[in-house]
């Protein structure tokens, strides 16, 4: 490995440890979610227009320009 300066490699270490934590959280908060019912599956599209993407556009980027 190259000689990197300590505080890289601190940085480094940091994100690695951010992104275990990360992992854990996600695995044991799936592990934990009440199985779903197919019903509540199908309530879900009958909303009120908030889902995937509300307001910013098909096709953009969230900045308005079309990408």
């Amino acid at each position: 490995m190259p000689n990197l300066p300590e505080d890289i490699l601190d940085r480094i270490k940091n994100l690695e440890r951010q992104v275990r934590q990360l992992t854990t959280y996600v695995n044991t908060r799936a592990a934990a979610a009440p199985a779903r019912s197919a019903g509540d599956t199908a309530d879900e599209g009958a909303g009120e227009g908030k889902g995937e993407g509300a307001g910013e556009g098909e096709g953009t980027g969230g900045d308005g320009q079309a990408h």
